[in-house]
Formats: structure tokens, sequence, C-alpha cells
């Protein structure tokens, strides 16, 4: 264990309090309407299918969705702006555009002044996603709270990798279910019990997985909580629980979180990581 251990790990948890409330954080998510077939309209005005912020105009026109594609029609006075940079507008919209969801390898951000819209696809279902950085809740929510660090937490994985890769039916919050691709098992033992979550690889060579442990509700989060893996050393590789941490839906009811397949509940409660107060959001 390194000797700076637990000062590397509050520095982690900061940095995870910090992007938090970043200016497009979950914490400034304020809508998530879906669409449906034809024209969906799209402002402040009361019975809007899309609903803006207060402050923006009543009509900036509406959301056209046929046949899987999403359309902006804007009104003539529209001051909308749209591109692939997701901290800002890269030119002001004009015709009809169309907008690439958030599966595309560019997808196409909206902006209002500072509020930005992004379509999702969930299944074969479309919405947009709203952020507001003037939201209140960015400052004024509790963020996130952690149990105590605890070092002995720390486990050594076997990896099991699966060639090829295991495609898994994944339900999500909202209720949709997803196919996602599975890379490997990775068994520990923790408390005297054995687990085996399935992990993601990611691009780094590191795992990513959504688990959800017998601490859920009792303690943290009741969907679950996600962990990154450190780099593996051959056919092993370490996990640190005191880095659990909860997914977006633990602080905004506009995000469509995955939830954990059978082989990712696991039958052990982990007091480590992170925890949850329905104060969080």
């Amino acid at each position: 264990m390194p000797a700076d251990y637990l000062q590397n790990l509050d520095a982690w948890r900061a940095e995870m309090g910090e992007r938090l409330r970043a200016p497009y954080s979950w914490l400034t998510l304020t809508g998530l309407f879906w669409l449906h077939e034809g024209e969906n309209s799209l402002g402040r005005a009361p019975g809007s299918r899309v609903q803006l912020p207060a402050r923006a105009p009543g009509s900036l026109g509406s959301l056209h969705l046929a046949n899987g594609q999403v359309t902006l029609h804007p009104t003539p006075d529209a001051a909308l702006s749209a591109g692939a940079n997701p901290a800002a507008g890269e030119a002001p919209v004009s015709g009809e555009p169309r907008l690439h969801d958030d599966h595309s390898e560019q997808p196409t951000f909206v902006f209002w002044e500072d509020v930005r819209m992004l379509v999702l696809r969930r299944g074969d279902r479309y919405a947009i996603r709203i952020w507001d950085p003037q939201r209140p809740e960015r400052q004024t929510a509790t963020g996130r709270v952690w149990f105590p660090p605890d070092p002995a937490a720390r486990v050594t994985a076997r990896i099991e990798r699966y060639e090829p890769p295991v495609r898994v039916l994944r339900d999500d919050i909202v209720g949709i279910q997803q196919e996602t691709e599975m890379h490997a098992a990775l068994h520990f033992e923790y408390g005297g019990v054995h687990c085996a979550p399935q992990a993601e690889l990611l691009e780094d060579g590191t795992y990513y997985l959504l688990v959800k442990d017998a601490s859920a509700g009792k303690g943290s989060y009741g969907a679950g909580r996600f962990l990154t893996s450190e780099l593996p050393v051959g056919d092993e590789v370490a996990l640190d629980p005191n880095k659990l941490y909860s997914p977006p839906c633990a602080f905004t009811e506009f995000a469509t979180c995955p939830l954990p397949q059978a082989s990712n509940v696991l039958p052990v409660a982990i007091e480590v990581g992170e925890r949850y107060t329905s104060s969080h959001g």
C-alpha cells in the first residue's frame, strides 16, 4: 500500500465532488422529455413537449422525430447554436439541421444561451436531455458523501477474460432493456464471500463495473454503484471499493442509469466508498 494512499484517495474524492458541480454536470439536469413521432414543441410556454427554463422564450420551434431521426425546426428568431462541442454551441443554427444522438460518434449539442440540449436514444425511444447551469441545486445539493476510508478493503481479483466478449441484457431505471458487452468476470473474495461481477474493458486497459451489494438501500445507493479498476497485472487486477461511487440517478430524476445484471448483485455488504442519503440531489 503506497504511503500516500489516503492523501491520493482524498484528492480523488475531492475531484469527484468538483465534477459533480461542474456547469454541465448531473446536478444541472433540469429535464428529460420523451419525444413522440412528428412535431414536438420546444420552449418555455406551458404545454411545450420539451419544456425549457422560465427565462427562455415561449417558443423556439420544434423537434421533429421520424424514422429514428430528430430534426430541429427553429423559429426564425430563435437564437440557437449547435455543434459537437459539449461546452458551447459552435455555430448559429441555420436551416433545419438533423441532430445526432448520444450514441453517435459526434453527438449534436444544441444551446440556447447557456442551456444545453442533447438527443438521447434508449432502445427504440428518443428523448431530449436539458442542462441548466443556473439550476439552484448545483450549489445547494449535499453532493457526494463517503464512508470512512478503509485501506484494507482493497482486493486483488482474478480476471476471467471472455473471448469473444459476452453480450448481456440490462434494464435501466426507466424500464428500457439494452444490450451491453462484457469483457471479463472479476473473481475476488470480500468478507469471506466469493464475488464474480462482470466488467467492461475500457480503452485505457482498466475494467469498469456496476455492482449492487448488500448495503444497497441501507447506506449506499439502492440501485448500485460504479467502480473502475486499477491497471491489470497479468491475470490479476486490483479493485478499491473505497472508490465505489453512486450513479447519476442518485442525484437527479432526469438520468437513465443502467441496473446491474444478476451476476453483479453481490451477496455481501461493502460499507466503504460513497454513501447515500435522500438529501444527495
